[in-house]
Parts: C-alpha cells; sequence; structure tokens
C-alpha cells in the first residue's frame, strides 16, 4: 500500500522547508566586543615587562568572519608579519607595523623610545628574534582574557609559527576561511607621540562554539506567533511515501538462493495482525490489521495505545465485510494451520 511518491524537486523544497524552521536558533553573539577586549588587555599585559615602552592601546577595530583576502588586506603596509599556528593544523597572523616593532626594538636595545619615527625599513631576523618575546606573552595573554568568551570560535591558544618575508606567500600559508581581523591602534613612548599598528587575524570555526556550548539554549527566543500553524500547513499538502509491511521472514543466504518459482513460504495467520505502516527509511509511522472493505484489501489503523485485532479466517477466504467489522481470529495454534505464501515468477 502505497501513496504517491514526491518528485526530486518536491522533495528539495520540502527539506529546505523544514531546514530553515528546525535549524532556528538564537542570534549568534556578537564576538566583537569579546575579541576587542581581550586584545586590548592582551597588549596591556605584554608591554608591562618591557620597561618605557608606553604601549597604549587608543582603538582597538574588529571585523569578524572575513574572507582570506579581506583580513590580508587588514595588515600594515610595512613591518612585520609572522604566521601563527593552533593545535590542530589552523592558522593565522600576527603584524606589527614599523611604528610599533621599532619602539620595541628601541626599548630592547637603547632603554628607551626614540622621540622621533623612523622611515620604515627591512625586517631582519634580529627584529624578529627581539620580537618574539612581546608577541608570545601577547598571545598568551590574549588565550586567557578569550577564554571564557561567549561564542567562541577561534582556537583557545595560537602560538608563532614563523616570520613571512614575502607577503604573496600568505595565500599559499592560509587558506580560504572565515576570519576574525583585530587592528589595535597604538600609541608607544613616554609621551605616546609615536604610534603604530598591531594586527592579530584568528581563524574561525564554527564547531569550536558549537562544542563549547554554543548550540541554542534556554535563553533561544520563542519562534514568529503563528509559525508551527504555518509549518503544518506548508507540509499539509505533501506527498508521504507509506509501505504496508505484512510481515518478515529471515531465512540463510543458502535458503534464499534456493527459491525457485513455486515454492511455499509458510506464515502464521496471526501476522496479519501485525500490519506496520513504514516510512522508506523503515521508520514505523502506524500499526495495522489486514482485511477486506468492498472486495478489496483494507488496512484497520490500530489505537495509538493498543493494537489491532485482526482479521479472521472469513477475511483471509474472502469475506466482503468491512475490515473494521472482521473480528480478531483464534490463536495462531489453531487447526487451521499456519497460512502460506508462494513464490511468484519474478
Amino acid at each position: 500500500m502505497t501513496h504517491q511518491r514526491a518528485t526530486p524537486e518536491g522533495e528539495a523544497v520540502l527539506r529546505r522547508i523544514v531546514a530553515a524552521h528546525a535549524g532556528q536558533r538564537p542570534p549568534a553573539p556578537d564576538l566583537a566586543p569579546v575579541l576587542e577586549r581581550a586584545f586590548t588587555r592582551a597588549l596591556r599585559h605584554a608591554s608591562v615587562p618591557f620597561e618605557g615602552l608606553g604601549l597604549s592601546p587608543s582603538s582597538v577595530t574588529v571585523a569578524t568572519s572575513v574572507p582570506l583576502d579581506a583580513a590580508l588586506a587588514a595588515l600594515p603596509a610595512h613591518g612585520l608579519v609572522a604566521v601563527l599556528e593552533a593545535e590542530g593544523g589552523s592558522r593565522g597572523m600576527i603584524a606589527l607595523s614599523h611604528g610599533a616593532m621599532d619602539p620595541l626594538i628601541e626599548v630592547q636595545t637603547t632603554g628607551r623610545v626614540e622621540a622621533a619615527d623612523l622611515p620604515p625599513r627591512r625586517v631582519t631576523a634580529i627584529d624578529e628574534a627581539l620580537s618574539r618575546d612581546f608577541i608570545d606573552l601577547t598571545l598568551a595573554a590574549f588565550a586567557r582574557e578569550a577564554a571564557e568568551g561567549e561564542g567562541r570560535d577561534w582556537p583557545a591558544r595560537m602560538a608563532y609559527g614563523s616570520r613571512v618575508e614575502a607577503r604573496d606567500r600568505l595565500t599559499l600559508l592560509l587558506p580560504e576561511r572565515a576570519y576574525h581581523a583585530l587592528t589595535a591602534e597604538v600609541a608607544l613612548g613616554e609621551t605616546g607621540a609615536r604610534k603604530g599598528q598591531i594586527v592579530l587575524v584568528l581563524p574561525r570555526d564554527a564547531a569550536l562554539a558549537d562544542a563549547k556550548g554554543g548550540k541554542p539554549g534556554r535563553d533561544a527566543p520563542a519562534p514568529p506567533p503563528g509559525w508551527e500553524a504555518g509549518l503544518r500547513a506548508s507540509l499539509s499538502e505533501a506527498p508521504l511515501v507509506l509501505d504496508a509491511v505484512l510481515m518478515r521472514l529471515t531465512l540463510s543466504l543458502g535458503e534464499v538462493e534456493a527459491l525457485s518459482e513455486g515454492d511455499i513460504l509458510p506464515f502464521d495467520r496471526a501476522d496479519l495482525a501485525s500490519v506496520a505502516l513504514e516510512t522508506p527509511d523503515g521508520t514505523v509511522v502506524l500499526s495495522a490489521a489486514l482485511g477486506q472493505q468492498g472486495g478489496r484489501r483494507a488496512l484497520r489503523v490500530a489505537a495509538p495505545d493498543r493494537p489491532p485485532s485482526a482479521p479472521d479466517k472469513a477475511a483471509l477466504d474472502g469475506d466482503d465485510r468491512p475490515a473494521a467489522d472482521i473480528p480478531a481470529p483464534a490463536p495462531a495454534s489453531g487447526g487451521d494451520g499456519p497460512a502460506v505464501a508462494q513464490v511468484a515468477k519474478g
């Protein structure tokens, strides 16, 4: 017993409808405040050991979920750029503009930040070595400050990887995915006269937010009024396939291979009282009993709280009574013997 099957186009539409409604989630938390606060505090913590650096973040700009080209565009034109790595292989970036890197070098070599800016220059291995401690402290402090951020979808801890000299290689080192780009405008020196930029680029992974508990919870907003009724109305006319499974018989592979036209497979008549209505994937929707109505085979659907009563021998012999009027049969062990199914030529 099979109802009309939906067309592939119709099934695709239904999947989209169900996904759109069933997938309703609370709005994703705004990550910008968490990232801004964590980056600001991390830079302040990292600058403490460098006496005289006087680093003070004046502003932090956060661009969330941007493509790789937008993240690369946030990097300063000159200065140190390094690739960051996280457990699992994801990568990010950190960059110190020459205006941020030079004071960091000066305070470690001369003990103070010069009053005047210096022109951009090529970053050397010594620059990298003298910047590593500050970068490592920044990354460690950022990990602590952002650890409990709601909806965190970036790695818990990024680590320094390697300096990148040729920026055109960044597209080879970092995959096309979404990133969070954090840009801090910083003032340096005792008077804050020196200006620079520090940029942190974090790889985004939505699965991290779900694993951390970012799925909808008790604070999820209520669906719009009439949403459930609208969904039911949209789906009520959709065609659904239901198969009536009269019985299941377990045979060995050898027995199945030996079957031929005309062979007899016995089964108990009581099996006809255990018909199951199933979807094509095997999900049982209702139970029923086989009978007849108006000379045609029919199924009597059972009440949800009790199994259906089975037809009697008259139903098997062609009784024309309605299925609902057919009484239950005697136990299958009665004298009528088992019913049979004959293997037809297929």
